[in-house]
């Protein structure tokens, strides 16, 4: 089949017409999802009778999490973690990593999502205060997108957004990622006192507190569709996407068993980006025409 060529007047017209029919969000995991960090979790591993310390990865935490010849340090989720709650390595480390382009599978996908003024969430198992993950956004947009990009995004939010006339360039990002973003440190006290759940310990299984922001963020976009300027959406979709076997596998399973029954309008996508890859599973009942 031949190439079919459009000018760009026929692709902006096709892109808008495509952006009316679908509402399309986004939950990301952050670590080796979006950003390759190079933040250390602190463990110790199994030598004969004692107990070596050892700093490891986030993406080697992954694979090792469950092996019993593996615990945190001093088995205390507060040492092994400690990088994780703090609130300044995290924005450094957000810097090194885009410093050093180590960009991960989903940061594409991130950046389009952005760009395109989607509501979007981040259900990390980090445990920082939820502001500073939303700072690491805004500096991913500062630090990562081209003035074209941030242009293109600044059209996207104002004629997606109420009550942004009259904002600054910078306001309107601001207002963007306070409205459409959602930002779930799911091992974070704040993320415990909002949902009522014990997150102590949670970034070694987060699997039912990143089920439950899952829910939460569902639940807000389904909602929150009439505050849209242009809330005339035939379609919803939803994209989850993690480099964590264990997240993807809770996360499709919840999918599968309870969400697609609760709102079986919406189009859900799993994204497994474990080894470096982009496995695509889509977990849906019919579109509706």
């Amino acid at each position: 089949m031949g190439k079919i060529r459009l000018t760009e007047t026929q692709y902006n017209k096709l892109r808008d017409s495509l952006l009316e029919m679908t509402m399309r969000s986004y939950i990301f995991d952050w670590d080796d999802n979006i950003l390759y960090m190079p933040t250390i979790i602190k463990m110790d591993k199994k030598d004969g009778n004692k107990w070596v310390p050892i700093d490891v990865t986030t993406e080697d935490f992954t694979h090792i999490r469950t092996n019993p010849n593996y615990r945190l340090r001093n088995d205390s989720p507060k040492e092994g973690f400690k990088d994780f709650t703090d609130s300044k390595p995290f924005i450094e480390d957000v810097k090194k990593a885009i410093h050093n382009d180590s960009f991960a599978p989903s940061a594409d996908k991130f950046k389009e999502a952005l760009i395109y003024a989607n509501p979007f969430a981040i259900n990390t198992a980090r445990g920082h205060k939820p502001n500073i993950i939303r700072d690491g956004v805004r500096l991913f947009i500062d630090m990562v997108f081209t003035d074209e990009e941030k242009s293109e995004m600044l059209g996207n939010v104002r004629n997606v957004l109420n009550k942004t006339k009259g904002l600054t360039d910078d306001q309107t990002i601001d207002f963007y990622l306070d409205e459409m973003g959602e930002y779930y440190p799911v091992t974070s006290s704040e993320f415990g006192d909002r949902f009522n759940l014990d997150v102590f310990g949670g970034a070694s299984s987060p699997e039912h507190s990143k089920k439950v922001a899952i829910e939460h963020f569902t639940k807000k976009v389904f909602n929150n569709i009439e505050k849209l300027v242009n809330s005339d959406y035939k379609k919803f979709s939803i994209g989850f996407s993690d480099d964590d076997l264990g997240n993807v596998k809770a996360a499709e399973e919840f999918i599968e068993n309870e969400l697609k029954i609760m709102y079986p309008e919406i189009h859900f996508v799993v994204y497994d980006t474990s080894d470096k890859g982009n496995r695509k599973i889509v977990i849906e009942k019919e579109w509706k025409t």
